[in-house]
């Protein structure tokens, strides 16, 4: 996976990334992402997001000086996991997907390296607090309005 780095999120996806899951029957396609009926995700190219959200990451990062790099084990896990969640705010995927795109993060991350136990315990926090992360949002960032459609 190519990305660089950047501030307003933390990563910026530099050429597309894809992903065979078990989550079929969804066809969408736009600006940043697309997804086949057979379950293929793309990422496209520009996509931005902010890794891994685990509680007190900066703050770890800090008091290890740097040294501790909280997605290591998990970049593309997060792109892709992210992705999903995104589809589902914007209404691209039935919010009953999120438990196949919570285990397909497990399971990535186990796939970059992560220990079993360390990819359980995000498994578990993101099935706990992850329902925010697809609540559609009032007003989300990059969506394009048009004058002709009212906007």
């Amino acid at each position: 996976m190519k990305y660089s780095k950047t501030r307003h999120y933390k990563y910026k996806l530099e050429e597309t990334e894809m992903r065979q899951t078990e989550i079929t029957g969804f066809s969408f396609n736009n600006r940043y992402m697309a997804m086949l009926e057979n379950g293929q995700i793309f990422s496209k190219a520009g996509y931005a997001w902010d890794g891994s959200s685990i509680p007190y990451k900066k703050f770890l990062r800090i008091l290890t000086m740097g040294i501790y790099d909280p997605d290591k084990y998990c970049k593309t896990a997060s792109l892709i996991h992210d992705t999903f969640y995104q589809a589902i705010r914007e209404g691209l995927l039935s919010k009953h997907e999120k438990i196949k795109a919570d285990i397909l993060y497990r399971q990535m991350c186990i796939e970059g390296g992560m220990s079993e136990g360390w990819a359980t315990g995000r498994y578990k926090a993101l099935r706990k607090f992850g329902d925010r992360g697809i609540v559609p949002e009032k007003n989300p960032r990059n969506r394009v309005y048009d004058t002709e459609d009212g906007g």
